[in-house]
């Protein structure tokens, strides 16, 4: 136990130099016992406690004003959730409309998630972490409005907004043991390198991996930076589902549209692949199917962030304080008068 104003304790000395040299007489200035017949047994003994109950008020008055507190000690705010990452496409494609249809339903979808934590990216010819996953709601709505196409480059690179929800999710986990860049070169490989599979590994082995997902919104088209497959790859190796919201493309992507459909054809089977699913926002039943969808994913414990402090414990001594001096009250005023 500590104290928040320990100095106040030097108030016990002239307290308890009192107590050794007052002899006989009141102390709380009510009638006193000491004119009374000697009286015999247990209230012979209570004639004489008025003096240490009241002198034990005073100290345990001063003990409260000491502000006395534990030592400091980690507590956690937990709570029962998911932890989402909304990746959205701000490429030169999704001018006009597609934005905007994006926005609309990003909106609705935090507006439906007050126990989850949420975190936005963007992706354009590069991507960029806008929020941590967070369940401050109006930080959340206030980001999403700042959100315009061509944010971060005209062209499309979903394997980069992928890539950067990952690094996103798993930021406080990495540590000094993983860097991004050795984990985005150990997925953008043929096949998942050492580096990638023993990332997934110690993710696995800390117990990281639940309630967690991604989710994108875009037009489903790409023509720059990672193949998608490739973290979709990973999340896939972790057991992290990932879920496409598409929208209609409101401007030229600058693909063939031959090649575009392969895009779209390749991300929809990857996706499915994590155990996720590929829906599109034009179709409104699909939208409410996908809502439907998430909402039945497994809750888990998520811990908000641990928070260092000291609980205060005035209060206890504060009733002991009063406590004492009722009693000492009661038996100067009022045991005499019991028979």
């Amino acid at each position: 136990m500590t104290f928040a104003n320990p100095w106040l304790l030097l108030l016990l000395i002239p307290f308890g130099l009192l107590f050794l040299f007052w002899r006989g007489g009141k102390f709380v200035g009510y009638s006193s016992l000491y004119h009374v017949k000697e009286a015999e047994g247990v209230k012979k003994a209570l004639f004489h406690a008025p003096k240490p109950l009241f002198f034990g008020a005073v100290l345990f008055s001063i003990i409260a004003i000491a502000h006395p507190q534990t030592r400091y000690y980690t507590e956690e705010t937990a709570l029962r959730g998911r932890e989402i990452i909304l990746s959205i496409d701000t490429s030169f494609s999704m001018t006009g409309t597609a934005i905007e249809t994006i926005k609309k339903i990003v909106g609705d979808f935090i507006k439906k998630r007050p126990n989850d934590l949420l975190g936005i990216t963007i992706f354009g010819t590069d991507a960029a972490l806008i929020v941590m996953p967070t369940m401050e709601t109006q930080l959340l709505e206030r980001s999403l409005e700042r959100i315009q196409a061509s944010q971060v480059g005209y062209q499309t690179s979903i394997g980069e907004g992928l890539f950067t929800s990952v690094a996103s999710l798993f930021e406080k986990e990495m540590g000094k043991k993983f860097t991004i860049k050795e984990l985005r070169d150990g997925i953008n490989k043929e096949y998942l390198a050492d580096y990638a599979i023993n990332f997934a590994k110690e993710m696995e082995k800390r117990n990281v991996l639940k309630n967690k997902l991604i989710i994108l919104f875009t037009d489903g088209i790409y023509n720059i930076g990672i193949d998608p497959a490739r973290p979709l790859r990973l999340l896939k190796r972790m057991g992290i589902k990932t879920y496409v919201v598409a929208v209609k493309a409101s401007d030229v992507t600058g693909v063939d549209p031959e090649v575009a459909a392969q895009h779209i054809l390749k991300l929809q089977k990857a996706v499915e692949s994590t155990g996720g699913r590929y829906y599109h926002a034009e179709n409104f039943d699909e939208v409410a199917r996908f809502y439907d969808e998430i909402d039945k994913i497994e809750k888990d414990k998520i811990v908000i962030e641990p928070i260092t402090k000291k609980r205060d414990l005035f209060i206890y001594p504060t009733i002991a304080g009063i406590f004492f001096l009722l009693v000492s009250i009661f038996i100067e005023n009022f045991w005499i008068r019991i028979p």
